[in-house]
């Protein structure tokens, strides 16, 4: 990685002196050469001489010109270190102490269920045959508001926003930024904790990481107030400076997410392979992160491989006014996380040929698992399993145990681990030759393949878009269509969606200005969307040629509450 320009960093030899360092440019006593030598000494005399050190003198922060309004006032001088993070909740800590600590009971109730299904409830015993299964994690919907509460009960937060303030976010752009992070202020409780980062040519942070009492508000609004663009680029040094902020916290809540915000490239070039190190922090810092893509220019392959490695949706907003509702849902999902550090363990009876999932995943021998960093209430996730059934020996009717699956998690509203019970996938085998009225596909199998496909199918359109191939792109998004339109058993609600999700994407890459101009990031804000069943937003771009509605298959009713509270802002 290179090296990263910040205003504000962790002490380092260049920092601005402490009050107990020495200060150079400060005015020197008179005082006797040690060795008692006259003015008129030879040069040679004064150079051998041991030079007498500096009286040192407090170091002074610039002044403040308190007759300005608050939004004028001179920016803070930089503190020597981050390690200034207000306390958090007392109940907020004892929730993130308990996360640190082994737990010696696991419970067997809590917010998410598991469920197995096979892609037929039947097969014939004298053969061995190619099946596809899902193993199904479902969390719980979000709990009500108490009797006479204001506000139903969730985590609290520290969420840690980096904003791209360059030349190119000038005028509106800034303006509904501004507006966002406000609305975040706003809507924050007071065990939240918000601090703000921005970056153009180098990286500053403008607001410490402030429980969002009255106080911390007002502040969060002075920040967002104080923000003018100019400058540069340099998305690494934003992402930098926030980790800083997010690994130098004295205090943590039990949920964590880093926002970032930009609408250009990354002026200071290099690879996106510098960014991996970046990312890997994020992820023991327990942030979880978010990347949004503003407006046509963006780098929407770095931002798309950023939420490829965090595990988390890479957000398009095409349309300017979208920004404050694109924020919103991901805070509403970020606000609503009932599990975290989730993994699933299938126990296998049947061959694995192959898990289709976008999360980490590892197989050795009959057994797999899968490690999903969390879900939100309410949110399913789908591991699409492709196993080979052997022949079958037994009796007829006898079933056959493919798989067992289970999922361990940490379950953040009883602060403590849970796992579910085992779900088992079985099928019946039959008879050679008797009719198979159980032929017909599963639907929710057949759905989780298609959402699969069509991701896949997206990303393959999308490796031909940035090779400049776009005739090839449309043939692979066309004939892909068509077969999702051809499949048995008609269309569904879901693959409704999905075919209309192929048509927008070739829409989009009938040539090179209109895949620039917003195609390609639309195509990658869709792929991801699709291998993770996550998405921040709804279908809101004027641009987009098709009524598609895809976004509306993940959203959460809590990130749909957050949308509409702020369009009514």
């Amino acid at each position: 990685m290179g090296s990263f320009v910040s205003t504000e960093a962790p002490p380092s030899p260049t920092s601005p002196p402490s009050p107990a360092a020495p200060s150079p440019w400060a005015a020197q006593p008179q005082a006797a050469h040690p060795q008692g030598m006259a003015l008129q000494a030879t040069a040679p005399a004064l150079m051998q001489a041991p030079v007498q050190a500096p009286v040192q003198a407090p170091w002074q922060a610039p002044m403040q010109a308190p007759w300005l309004p608050a939004a004028q006032l001179a920016v803070p001088p930089a503190p020597l270190s981050f390690q200034d993070d207000d306390p958090i909740a007392p109940a907020a800590g004892a929730a993130a102490a308990s996360q640190a600590q082994p737990e010696p009971e696991v419970r067997a109730a809590g917010p998410l269920t598991i469920d197995a299904r096979v892609e037929y409830r039947a097969l014939p015993r004298g053969r061995a045959q190619d099946v596809f299964g899902i193993v199904t994690l479902q969390a719980a919907a979000a709990p009500p508001a108490a009797a006479g509460a204001a506000d139903e009960p969730r985590q609290p937060m520290d969420l840690i926003c980096v904003l791209d303030v360059s030349g190119s976010m000038s005028g509106e752009k800034l303006r509904l930024v501004q507006g966002a992070v406000r609305f975040v202020a706003d809507e924050s409780r007071p065990e939240d904790r918000l601090s703000l980062v921005t970056f153009n040519t180098s990286a500053r942070r403008e607001l410490r990481l402030r429980r969002m009492d009255g106080a911390g508000k007002n502040d969060a609004n002075i920040a967002a107030l104080r923000l003018k663009a100019g400058g540069g680029t340099s998305i690494a040094s934003g992402l930098e400076t926030a980790l800083q902020v997010a690994e130098a916290r004295r205090h943590r809540n039990p949920v964590s997410a880093i926002l970032l915000l930009t609408d250009g490239q990354d002026s200071y070039g290099g690879s996106h392979a510098r960014f991996g190190p970046l990312l890997a922090r994020a992820q023991r810092a327990g942030c979880a992160l978010y990347a949004f893509g503003f407006g046509r220019d963006h780098d929407s392959q770095l931002l798309s491989t950023i939420a490829e490695q965090a595990k988390t949706p890479f957000t398009f907003v095409e349309d300017v006014d979208g920004i404050g509702a694109a924020f919103a849902g991901a805070i509403g999902g970020i606000a609503s996380v009932a599990a975290q550090r989730i993994e699933v363990t299938l126990q296998c009876n049947a061959e694995l040929k192959q898990l289709h999932t976008h999360f980490e995943s590892s197989v050795a021998g009959g057994r797999a698992t899968v490690s999903i960093p969390d879900m939100l209430a309410g949110e399913r996730r789908d591991v699409l399993v492709e196993m080979t059934v052997p022949a079958h020996a037994g009796a007829d009717e006898e079933e056959t145990l493919l798989l067992e699956a289970s999922a361990r998690y940490w379950d953040l509203a009883a602060r403590g681990a849970a796992q579910t019970p085992a779900a088992q996938m079985r099928l019946r085998r039959t008879c050679e030759g008797e009719p198979q009225p159980e032929q017909e596909p599963d639907a929710e199998v057949t759905a989780q393949r298609h959402r699969v496909e069509v991701a896949q199918t997206l990303q393959a359109a999308a490796s031909h878009g940035d090779a400049g191939r776009f005739g090839e792109a449309q043939q692979v998004l066309q004939a892909h269509e068509q077969r999702l339109r051809a499949s048995p058993g008609g269309m569904t609600p879901i693959s409704e969606n999905l075919a209309l999700e192929l048509e927008d994407a070739r829409n989009r890459m009938g040539s090179r200005s209109s895949w620039e101009a917003g195609g390609s990031a639309e195509v990658r804000d869709a792929m991801q969307m699709h291998s993770m069943q996550r998405t921040t937003n709804l279908n809101c771009s004027r641009a987009t040629t098709t009524k598609k509605c895809s976004k509306s298959m993940y959203l959460t009713s809590a990130q749909s509450s957050w949308i509409s509270k702020s369009k009514r802002g």
